[in-house]
C-alpha cells in the first residue's frame, strides 16, 4: 500500500512577477531594433544627399563657364518653351562616394527668374541643395539653377543603410521571446499528478509491539483513510468484552509510544474513531 501526500502547486495563481516583467524585453529590444533601423535608414538617405551635394558642386564648378554662354542659355529656354522641362544632364561620367549613383542620379538645368526663386520640383525623390549660376551676358534678373536628384528605393537606400545594430537587437529580441516563451510553458504548465508517494507499505519491523498493538496498528494501516471507528476497534479486538473502550484507551496509549520513533501517530478524532498519521 502506498500513501500519498498533496503537492503544492505554486504555479497554479499563473506566471510569477519576474515572468510578467520579463515579457517586456523582447518588446523593449524590438522597439529599439525599429527605432535604430530608421535612424540608419535617415542617415543613408542624408548620405546619399550629401553625395549629390558634393558631386553638383564640383559639377557646376567645371562646368559654370559653359552652362552660361550665351547659347547654352538659349537651347534651355527654347527647351522649356517646347516641352516646359529643365535641360537634363546624366550623371554617368560624375564620381560619387556610392557608385551605384551613377544609375540613379542626374542633374537638372533650369532658366529661373531670380526675382521669383527657384523652382520646386516634386516627387519621391532624394534632391540636393541648388546653386545658381549667374551668367556674365543675361538679362538681369536671370540665372541658371542647378539641381541633383536620385531616383533610390525604398530597397536601394535600405541595403545602403547600415542594419548592423539594429540586426543585433532584432536577433537579441527574437531570442528573450524565445526564452520567455520557454519559461512561460514551464511556469504554467499543469503537473501530471497533484500527490507524490512518500512511503510504499510502512514496515513495522523493528518497532517493538506487542501482539494486541501491532493488530490495532495493522487495522489502521489497512484501513481506508487510515481511520477505524472505536466500535469496530473493539469489536476486532476484544469482541464483546465489557470493558473494551477503556483497553482501547490503554493499548492505543501505549501502542502510540512506541510507533514515536517509527514516525507514526494515533490520532483521536472527536471521540468516536482513531486514525494513523504518518509524520514525514
Amino acid at each position: 500500500m502506498k500513501f500519498f501526500t498533496p503537492m503544492k502547486n505554486n504555479m497554479s495563481a499563473g506566471p510569477g512577477p519576474a515572468l510578467r516583467y520579463g515579457m517586456f524585453v523582447p518588446l523593449a529590444l524590438l522597439i529599439a531594433s525599429v527605432i535604430t533601423c530608421c535612424f540608419s535608414y535617415s542617415n543613408a538617405k542624408q548620405n546619399i544627399a550629401n553625395d549629390l551635394n558634393d558631386a553638383m558642386f564640383a559639377l557646376a564648378k567645371e562646368n559654370s563657364a559653359l552652362w552660361t554662354r550665351p547659347d547654352t542659355i538659349a537651347a534651355i529656354r527654347h527647351m522649356h518653351e517646347t516641352i516646359h522641362k529643365p535641360l537634363i544632364y546624366q550623371a554617368s561620367d560624375v564620381n560619387f562616394r556610392t557608385p551605384s549613383l551613377k544609375d540613379e542620379a542626374y542633374f537638372t538645368l533650369a532658366l529661373v527668374d531670380t526675382n521669383s526663386g527657384p523652382n520646386r520640383i516634386g516627387g519621391n525623390k532624394i534632391v540636393s541643395d541648388s546653386i545658381m549660376l549667374m551668367p556674365a551676358r543675361a538679362a538681369e534678373g536671370l540665372a541658371i539653377q542647378v539641381q541633383g536628384f536620385a531616383d533610390c528605393s525604398m530597397a536601394s537606400i535600405f541595403y545602403a543603410s547600415d542594419q548592423t545594430f539594429p540586426s543585433i537587437l532584432f536577433s537579441l529580441s527574437i531570442l528573450s521571446m524565445t526564452v520567455m516563451f520557454i519559461w512561460r510553458r514551464k511556469e504554467t504548465e499543469i503537473p501530471e499528478a497533484e500527490f507524490v508517494a512518500f512511503s510504499a507499505s510502512p514496515s513495522l519491523d523493528g518497532i517493538k509491539l506487542t501482539p494486541m498493538q501491532r493488530k490495532l496498528t495493522l487495522m489502521l494501516l489497512e484501513a481506508p483513510g487510515m481511520k477505524v471507528d472505536k466500535r469496530s476497534l473493539c469489536e476486532s479486538l476484544w469482541g464483546n468484552k465489557s470493558n473494551a473502550e477503556e483497553s482501547l484507551y490503554t493499548l492505543v496509549k501505549r501502542t502510540k509510544n512506541a510507533l514515536v520513533r517509527a514516525n507514526m501517530e494515533i490520532v483521536c478524532n472527536r471521540g468516536d474513531s482513531y486514525e494513523l498519521r504518518i509524520n514525514i
